[in-house]
């Protein structure tokens, strides 16, 4: 895919998003499109309270990856990325049972 055609599919997918993001906005978080790659994965940071958010694996693929794979043919998966390791949140001392 050419530089041109990425950084429209960019601008497209960021319009997609900007309709989703008052979803995400009401839970405190927020997604970024970083990159789309030549395999047709969107590798997306999620923001915010969506960091640490034990269910926001599903609000990336239930949501996130839903809305993109339904609107543009050329993605055929979702990255999410965050700045924390997921596995920490499982092993966090508030979520553990009592």
């Amino acid at each position: 895919m050419s530089s041109a055609n990425q950084e429209s599919l960019a601008e497209q997918i960021q319009q997609v998003l900007d309709g989703y993001r008052p979803t995400l906005y009401m839970d405190g978080g927020d997604v970024e499109l970083l990159k789309v790659d030549d395999d047709g994965i969107a590798h997306v940071k999620m923001l915010g309270a969506c960091i640490d958010c034990p269910i926001s694996l599903l609000t990336m693929k239930l949501g996130i990856q839903r809305l993109l794979t339904e609107n543009f043919e050329e993605i055929t998966g979702i990255n999410a990325i965050t700045d924390i390791d997921i596995s920490a949140l499982y092993n966090r001392p508030d979520l553990q049972p009592a």
